[in-house]
């Protein structure tokens, strides 16, 4: 099987940028309504339903990445800077 990187620009390139934002949203979306639907938590499949709707999301923020030539690198070090200062904000919180 070819890579997440490589299956992504295929994708991005049958598709285009314009379609693949636009399923991206629909793709978004989907994970948002599921983890607001509380309920669903309780149902025997939930977790396996996450988890395909994590897949579909990533799937297409990759590709999205990809369309807007933003690398591994830029992204994990917005992430760093956003993780440090959450942390400083629980630190703020709880007085440590």
């Amino acid at each position: 099987m070819i890579g997440i990187d490589t299956s992504a620009k295929i994708i991005l390139k049958h598709y285009g940028q314009q379609k693949q934002e636009v399923q991206a949203v629909q793709e978004l979306s989907e994970l948002i309504l599921l983890l607001a639907a509380r309920e669903d938590q309780r149902k025997s499949n939930y977790k396996e339903h996450v988890t395909e709707e994590i897949a579909d999301s990533l799937i297409m923020i990759e590709q999205i990445r990809l369309a807007n030539g933003i690398s591994d690198k830029d992204i994990n070090a917005v992430i760093v800077q956003k993780i440090s200062r959450q942390f400083n904000r629980i630190s703020e919180e709880t007085g440590k």
